[in-house]
């Protein structure tokens, strides 16, 4: 991985975690599952790691604890 302040970008850390193999992960991994959404959020949600569901679609919370998620902050307004 490149030194902290070397990334700029999302798709830098996306591209910088592709092609890491500091840790059995990316070997394992379909892909790596960067963060999504606004540059200045009011909230941002973090999760654990992602599942299969996430690790297959690139995507962060499309999988059943993010379907959850969903119903949840849906439910809390």
């Amino acid at each position: 991985m490149p030194k902290r302040g070397a990334i700029a970008s999302l798709g830098q850390l996306k591209a910088a975690t592709m092609a890491c193999r500091e840790c059995p992960i990316g070997e394992f991994a379909t892909q790596s599952v960067i963060g999504e959404g606004k540059l200045k959020p009011k909230l941002m949600l973090v999760g654990e790691q992602p599942g299969d569901q996430e690790d297959l679609q690139g995507h962060p919370f499309v999988g059943p604890a993010g379907k959850l998620l969903a119903r949840a902050l849906a439910k809390g307004g």
